[in-house]
C-alpha cells in the first residue's frame, strides 16, 4: 500500500487497486501526520470525541480535504457505534459528522451511495476500514469494522447493501482493507474467541491463533477478507494494506498500543 506525500509533512496512503480507478473517484487513508494537535493527539487526529480541542480538529481536517481538493461540506460520517448498521446516503446528508460529532449519523457504522462529489468517512485507530468501489454502477461503501463489527459481519453486510441499493454484482466490486491492528498484535480474551468460533464456524482457526491461556491472537485483517470473499468479492480484488497500527504508531493511531486518550484516523472515498 504506498503513500503519498501531499506536502512536506502531510502524508496519505492509497490503495493501488483503488487507485487504479483514479480517474472515477478520491480515496485516501490519512495517516498521524502533518496536523496541528499536540500531546497524544500529535498531530492529524480526525476524531471529535477523545478529548482533542474541536478547533485543532477542524483545522485537521481541512488540511487534509484541501489537499485533496475535497469541499467539507460534502463529507459524511456516522456515529460509530460496533454494530452494523448501513446508511445509504444522498446529497441531503452532505457535511453531517464533517465540522462536528453531534451532526454525524446515529449508530451508522458503514456509509454507501452511488451519487457523485459526496466523501464517505469512517474513523479508526486499531479498528479495520473497509473501503468498497463498483465501477459497473459507480457506487461505494466505506465500513468500520471493530472486533463486534468483525463478528457482526459488517464488512459482509456492507456489500449485501450495495447490492440491494444499486444492483452491485459482487463480483466487480474492488475493495480495500486498511492500516489496523495486525494479526500478530491482538491479543483477545476466550470470550472474545469463542465469538468468533460461533460466526465463524467453518474458518475461525484461520482467524485465531489460540495461546495456552485460553485467550486468543485474532486477525482482524483475514478475518475482513474471508468476509468480502464470501459476499463474493474475488479474492484477487481484495487489497490488504498489510500496515499494523499497533506497529506503526509514528504514522497511526493505536488506542490499543498508546492507551486512552489517543487520535483517530479517517479513510475515506468519493464518487467523481
Amino acid at each position: 500500500m504506498p503513500f503519498r506525500r501531499l506536502s512536506n509533512e502531510l502524508v496519505i496512503y492509497q490503495f493501488e487497486n483503488l487507485q487504479r480507478n483514479a480517474s472515477a473517484l478520491t480515496h485516501f487513508v490519512s495517516t498521524r501526520l502533518g496536523g496541528t494537535s499536540d500531546g497524544r493527539y500529535a498531530s492529524l487526529n480526525f476524531s471529535f470525541r477523545t478529548g482533542d480541542e474541536p478547533e485543532r480538529v477542524v483545522a485537521n481536517r481541512r488540511r487534509l480535504f484541501d489537499a485533496l481538493d475535497i469541499d467539507p461540506g460534502a463529507v459524511i460520517a456516522g456515529k460509530q457505534v460496533h454494530e452494523t448498521n448501513v446508511r445509504r446516503v444522498t446529497a441531503t446528508e452532505c457535511g453531517r459528522g464533517a465540522a462536528d460529532y453531534e451532526s454525524a449519523l446515529d449508530d451508522t457504522d458503514a456509509l454507501i451511495t452511488d451519487e457523485t462529489g459526496l466523501c464517505l468517512m469512517v474513523l479508526a485507530a486499531d479498528c479495520v476500514p473497509v473501503l468498497l468501489y463498483d465501477p459497473r454502477h459507480h457506487a461505494i461503501g466505506a465500513a468500520h469494522a471493530g472486533w463486534r463489527g468483525t463478528v457482526a459481519h459488517i464488512a459482509q453486510r456492507t456489500v449485501e447493501a450495495m447490492v440491494g441499493a444499486f444492483g452491485t454484482d459482487p463480483a466487480d466490486l474492488i475493495a480495500g482493507v486498511g492500516p489496523s491492528i495486525g494479526p500478530e498484535d491482538y491479543e483477545v480474551g476466550p470470550e472474545v474467541v469463542e465469538q468468533v468460533r460461533a460466526a465463524f464456524p467453518e474458518t475461525w482457526q484461520e482467524q485465531v491463533r489460540l495461546l495456552p491461556n485460553g485467550k486468543g491472537i485474532f486477525d482482524l485483517w483475514t478475518s475482513n477478507r474471508l468476509q468480502l470473499q464470501e459476499a463474493g468479492i474475488p479474492s484477487g480484488q481484495i487489497e490488504v494494506s498489510g500496515i499494523s497500527s499497533y506497529q506503526a504508531t509514528d504514522r497511526f493511531f493505536s488506542e490499543r498500543r498508546e492507551g486512552r486518550p489517543t487520535g483517530r484516523f479517517a479513510a475515506g472515498l468519493m464518487l467523481t
